[in-house]
């Protein structure tokens, strides 16, 4: 190395989990297990449930407003780890101070259900929050942004729309207050969810009935019934069928033993253990993708708003209250009701904690296994809490009938902003997504996008891929980077280093942080003081 840059730890993770720098750091070892790798001569196993190193204090920890590096071998399975964890940390929760690494997978955001997979995300916070909300625009004549997904470095949103003629469309995000419009040749009111599963977009376009929104019944101004669309890399969408239902639902009277008439017809997608699922909040049970047009029913018969991904397990949150996971084959097991829930529409992962939200309380409540749900707290005078999402060391969650956007902070739930104050009876923050290092926020009825940045924060908006690889994350003078296999994949706004004290009294982690353990192996783990240039990352990503 030829810069000023000092070695203050190294977990070579091979013969013992000790620090081999002069430095000599105290090691907390929980449940990682050694093994031997051909590559680098050993790693440490971390099993994405209790795993972690904990490094004890120590005066080469405290930052400040300094410089630092992380870097590390990771290795994870692409098809299999959905929810993959926290690299690195040092944060403290309630003071909203300190350092996150983590491979972000949201799920369980209502009808977008899983807006990042496998999104690498660096950022630092000293309880800095954006004032403001920025304002990025109404994609096409949206009412409802009903989902919004990132993915292959782009930003997706579905809309609603409820004119005489109108569809809802896909749309690709061009920055400041531009969509670019994708279309929709189902010609329905809404694209309902849209998610990535096997490097394509899939969108789940559908009916949406707004009487519930207290909106009237625009659905008679468009009563086309939905299908399920993979987008194709030359623009076009190929037709991938309808779960549950034997026929096509033509335009104006479906087919088949779920015959919906023109009620909601609204489908939920999620990508899991390398398969495509689909729910529908008004149709019974859990259908797995089986190709082409056919689609598999994989038990429960009762209808499910969305899914959600939970220590490697498949959860399903159901339109009546209860959570449900599955077993396999057809069996799922009842894992009780959040209080007394009857639409359980979002959920989030917080430092390792599974956390959901509620109608008509507008409570969250954290699972704590057999099915015992405790109590986290209100969201202010909401009845409904809808989209959920980790951001950056937090959990926020939209409400309503409010619009607006709250923060789980410990046993508190603190409104952060109102997104939409249109004159209406109910307005909704349905739809959340990280991307670009800001958190996205979509409404009902303005059907607006909204964005905010905590502290500084970079991702890189890509499914992280499987196998071994290097990440190192610098903290520079003005700027955080994040690098993948020795190339800058992604880098923060500028800063003022004076801006950030990260010093704290939590503790630091290496496998665990404000999101959940680590799942996968790791080696030749490396911390220094100051910031690493573009040669010296090069370096140590080469084998």
């Amino acid at each position: 190395m030829v810069s000023n840059s000092i070695l203050i730890g190294h977990w070579p993770l091979q013969s013992d989990t000790k620090d081999h720098s002069d430095n000599a750091l105290e090691t907390r070892c929980a449940d990682v297990e050694l093994v031997d790798d051909a590559q680098f001569g050993g790693a440490g196993r971390f099993n994405g449930r209790t795993s972690k190193l904990e490094i004890g204090n120590h005066p080469a920890l405290n930052f400040g407003h300094d410089e630092f590096t992380f870097a590390a071998w990771i290795h994870t399975d692409a098809v299999h780890t959905d929810v993959v964890g926290d690299l690195f940390g040092r944060f403290d929760s309630t003071s909203r101070r300190g350092i996150n690494l983590c491979l972000l997978t949201n799920t369980g955001v209502t009808s977008t259900a899983q807006p990042n997979r496998r999104h690498l995300q660096f950022g630092i916070d000293d309880a800095r929050l954006e004032p403001e909300w920025q304002d990025c625009g109404r994609p096409g004549n949206a009412v409802l942004v009903t989902s919004l997904l990132a993915a292959d470095g782009l930003l997706y949103a579905g809309t609603l729309e409820t004119g005489a003629k109108e569809t809802g469309h896909l749309f690709r995000y061009d920055g400041g207050k531009r969509w670019v419009d994708l279309g929709n040749p189902a010609g329905t009111n809404a694209v309902h969810s849209v998610t990535e599963f096997e490097g394509a977009i899939y969108c789940a376009a559908g009916r949406y009935a707004t009487a519930g929104s207290c909106l009237g019944n625009t659905i008679l101004n468009n009563t086309r019934g939905g299908q399920i669309y993979r987008v194709e890399e030359n623009g076009e969408w190929t037709c991938c069928g309808h779960p549950g239902l034997e026929e096509t639902i033509d335009d104006d009277k479906p087919s088949g033993p779920y015959n919906l008439g023109k009620a909601d017809d609204s489908m939920s997608l999620t990508s899991y253990r390398g398969n495509l699922y689909c729910v529908s909040n008004h149709m019974k049970g859990v259908f797995k993708y089986e190709g082409g047009q056919e689609w598999k029913k994989i038990g429960l018969d009762s209808r499910v708003i969305t899914l959600t991904i939970y220590r490697g397990e498949l959860y399903a949150l159901g339109n009546g209250g209860p959570v449900y996971r599955y077993l396999g084959d057809d069996e799922w097991k009842d894992c009780g009701r959040p209080g007394d829930s009857t639409q359980t529409y979002g959920a989030a992962i917080h430092e390792g904690r599974f956390y959901v939200g509620t109608w008509p309380e507008g409570t969250i409540h954290r699972y704590e296994g057999d099915g015992e749900w405790p109590l986290v707290g209100r969201a202010g005078y909401e009845r409904e809490v809808m989209a959920m999402a980790n951001y950056h060391g937090k959990v926020y969650a939209g409400g309503l009938p409010t619009g607006s956007v709250y923060r789980i902070d410990g046993s508190a739930v603190t409104m952060v902003a109102n997104l939409d104050a249109s004159p209406v009876v109910l307005r909704r923050v349905w739809s959340m997504a990280v991307f670009g290092g800001s958190l996205y926020a979509g409404t009902l009825p303005s059907g607006r996008v909204y964005k905010v940045q905590a502290g500084r924060c970079t991702t890189w908006d890509q499914t992280f891929p499987g196998g071994w690889h290097h990440i190192a994350a610098v903290k520079g003078r003005r700027q955080l980077k994040l690098y993948v296999d020795g190339r800058c994949v992604s880098q923060s706004d500028g800063f003022h280093r004076a801006e950030y004290n990260l010093d704290t009294d939590a503790p630091l982690t290496i496998g665990f942080g404000a999101f959940e353990h680590f799942c996968g192996l790791m080696s030749d783990v490396r911390l220094y003081r100051g910031g690493l240039d573009d040669i010296e990352v090069r370096a140590l990503s080469t084998v």
